[in-house]
């Protein structure tokens, strides 16, 4: 718990809804990938809690020096990395741990290179004020980690000065050593006219400077003689240039986005490209003839628009891109392809395609269009998990909705996964016993947001389905008993009001059943598209019998928004978060950070406290999406907490400590950590009103890893903590007084 002043902790009490922030409690949870989910036939799902993938871009690199390449994962739209160990050939697990050492800058594309030949990994990606940077890769401690070099910039022929190495934004650009000296070059579209490709040369070799030099020389505006001709699939071929560097002789060029991939698709030893276009639905192969031909620089002599490995057609409905990795490491690179457009593939999003010949003599096969998301929890877009004990072992289950899976065309159908807990022993795990929970696929909805809870008051459990196009569905429990597991049947296809209208709140229904006004009935909460929070009165007087009246769309005073979010994508949950075992209003949000309120059990559905605006300072991105419960049922009641997201994924976070409310007050004023940012010193002070024992601070990382611990004499009232050897980014600082846990979040710059 981040302690403050007492004075500071009624000023944010008195905080209503509309308040634009507070923070109450600090660092409460903690991310983790312990628990076991076993899928179908009891494999395992190595990566389970990585939170999903939709548009995928995946690089390769050791990430814990241990000699076998790992694979990271860059989202772009939600700037994301993802880790995954290597466990040898071409099996993975998601580790979170590396995620953190990664730079928080990263935009538009996301390369691991050695750029400098010593056998680390570099990262190339877009800059923050340029196109395109480069990150030096070192080992710590047998842990990658990034340093910025320097944004790539090259001798302006038409002037005295150097302008930026250009990649368009929204494209990716080919990284490889195009004229084979042992260096790394680029390949991207020029600036104008686009279509073109240039040749960004590393001349370190050319000019006999260091590894690290990086100098670059644009050497050609035209290489290989192609252009995108505009909206057309083909590549016009044969283009020549005029003067040097090489200017394009025609301005007939494409519309859209494109993604270059550089590859030796013949093993004839120069480089050919695949290439992906956001305007349409297959990888375009084009094959370079230098060798062919004995040419003096890289000709494409014939290209395939519709790139088929051994029959298998690579189809990926839009903008599809291609990777050219070793994922199986057997010293021979294959083919990974993916979508790069929101909105289309969601889950058949990472297509394998194994050269099963060599590097000479390649020979493509068509693999798997699930690769690596087979082991983990991914419904499609946006999940919604919502824990319930369904078959009443005491247990709490867990059960995960979505927008739905596409279907092709801009088609969406939702289905519902059901996780059964098989938690034992302290240890929590769960089984995948369906991913079409009811056969709800049928149902043909767009979007499956659950709510579980008693709404026509017969003291059995019913379930709400909200829809994306803001709607309910109702499915009355017709069980023998509220003990006995429920059974479901579709009793409204839509929810109406007291007026014979259907329930709407407009867009993305996320419902949640509870008694708001404490009248013994349990009401119907929602969320939706706008930042709204719905409240539907139950003013049911017959038992078994629905009768909804809406009273609000702004529980709480409660409208969530942004001016750069396209809404608030509001998902209730209310109940207990944590060992206090308080009921509480939490909101997950679009923009991927959790809110919390108090209050919601006093009846008052005007204004309601605004407790957190970041709770556990977690933020996954876009599209949160939250669910809290006990699920080992420990005797400290210390409680599980699992996120939703945009990407379909889910990520499952473990309570850290007790939070007691006697502590809340007692001890608010006794810490001060300073200074926040830090850099090479963390200084604490404590009050003189220790007791006895002693007193600890721990340093601990993200992920949980104890950097130091330091322990002080009772008599003392000050102490430091050395942060020379660290890097920059957010650590916490836990310091144990009494046997009373206060959490620091503490941001370190070098």
């Amino acid at each position: 718990m981040n302690l403050k002043p007492i004075a500071i902790l009624f000023f944010l009490l008195s905080f209503v809804a509309n308040n634009s922030s507070a923070q109450i409690d600090g660092d409460v949870y903690r991310q983790s990938i312990t628990p076991e989910v076993k899928g179908y036939n009891g494999i395992e799902k190595k990566s389970a809690w990585c939170g999903g993938v939709n548009t995928p871009q995946v690089a390769m690199g050791d990430l814990n020096n241990d000699g076998i390449e790992d694979v990271v994962i860059y989202e772009d739209p939600h700037n994301l990395i993802k880790t995954f160990i290597g466990l040898g050939g071409n099996k993975y697990r998601y580790d979170n741990y590396y995620e953190q050492f990664f730079p928080k800058n990263i935009k538009f594309f996301f390369k691991l290179i050695d750029y400098n030949r010593d056998n680390v990994p570099d990262i190339m990606s877009s800059g923050l004020t340029s196109s395109v940077a480069l990150y030096r890769g070192y080992y710590d401690n047998g842990v990658l980690k990034f340093k910025f070099y320097k944004d790539l910039r090259y001798d302006d022929p038409n002037s005295n000065g150097t302008i930026d190495v250009y990649s368009p934004p929204y494209s990716i650009p080919g990284v490889e050593d195009i004229d084979n000296d042992q260096d790394i070059d680029l390949i991207s579209f020029v600036v104008y006219p686009p279509g073109f490709l240039a040749f960004y040369r590393n001349c370190e070799k050319e000019d006999g400077l260091v590894p690290d030099s990086v100098k670059v020389c644009l050497k050609d505006q035209c290489w290989s003689g192609v252009v995108h001709i505009d909206h057309v699939k083909a590549y016009g071929l044969n283009q020549g240039c005029i003067g040097f560097p090489g200017t394009c002789k025609t301005s007939k060029t494409t519309g859209g986005s494109s993604n270059l991939t550089l590859l030796d698709y013949d093993g004839d030893g120069d480089m050919d490209f695949m290439s992906g276009h956001s305007e349409y639905n297959d990888i375009q192969l084009l094959i370079n003839g230098k060798v062919e031909l004995g040419a003096s620089k890289d000709t494409i002599i014939s290209q395939d628009t519709s790139w088929t490995p051994n029959g298998h057609k690579v189809k990926l409905d839009i903008f599809p891109t291609a990777f050219w990795l070793d994922i199986d490491q057997d010293n021979d690179k294959d083919i990974i392809i993916t979508p790069q457009y929101e909105g289309a593939e969601n889950y058949r999003c990472i297509q394998f395609i194994e050269n099963i010949g060599s590097s000479s003599n390649p020979n493509y096969q068509y693999r798997s269009d699930t690769f690596l998301v087979e082991d983990m929890i991914d419904v499609g877009k946006a999940s919604y998990p919502v824990f319930y004990d369904y078959d009443k072992d005491g247990k709490k289950d867990l059960f995960i909705g979505s927008d739905g899976y596409y279907e092709g065309t801009g088609v969406f159908k939702s289905r519902v996964s059901y996780y059964r807990n098989t938690s034992s022993g302290g240890k929590v795990s769960f089984e995948l016993l369906t991913e079409d929970f009811l056969g709800l696929s049928s149902q043909n909805f767009v979007g499956t947001s659950l709510a579980f809870g008693d709404l026509d008051n017969d003291t059995l459990d019913d379930m709400v389905i909200g829809r994306s196009d803001g709607t309910f569905a109702f499915f009355k429990n017709n069980a023998t008993s509220s003990t006995a597991q429920p059974v479901w049947s579709l009793k409204h296809t839509l929810i109406e009001d007291i007026y014979l209208t259907g329930l709407d709140v407009g867009d993305f229904a996320a419902p949640f059943i509870y008694d708001i006004d404490n009248d013994g009935k349990n009401d119907l909460v929602s969320g939706n598209l706008l930042g709204d929070l719905y409240y539907y009165k139950n003013v049911s007087t017959v038992k078994g019998s629905l009768a909804l009246d809406m009273i609000t769309k702004n529980l709480g005073g409660i409208k969530l928004e942004k001016s750069t979010a396209p809404g608030g994508f509001t998902v209730p949950y209310i109940g207990t978060v944590d060992d206090t075992k308080q009921d509480y209003l939490v909101l997950g949000t679009y923009w991927g950070q959790i809110y919390r309120y108090d209050s919601i059990t006093t009846g008052n559905i005007t204004s309601l406290p605004l407790l957190d605006s970041n709770y556990s300072y977690i933020d996954v991105g876009a599209r949160a999406a939250v669910t809290f419960a006990n699920l080992d049922n420990d005797a400290a009641s210390l409680h599980e907490m699992v996120i939703g997201n945009q990407l379909g994924g889910i990520s499952y976070y473990k309570q850290d400590f007790p939070v007691s409310v006697d502590n809340k007050l007692a001890n608010r004023a006794e810490v001060i950590v300073y200074p926040n940012p830090a850099k090479n010193t963390l200084f604490i002070k404590w009050s003189n009103r220790v007791e006895s024992g002693n007193v600890t601070a721990k340093l601990i990382s993200l992920t949980g890893q104890e950097i130091s611990q330091t322990t002080y004499d009772n008599k003392e009232t000050s102490g430091e903590i050395s942060l020379k050897g660290l890097s920059s980014g957010m650590y916490y600082c836990v310091i144990t007084i009494n046997g009373t846990k206060t959490v620091h979040p503490v941001t370190v710059i070098k």
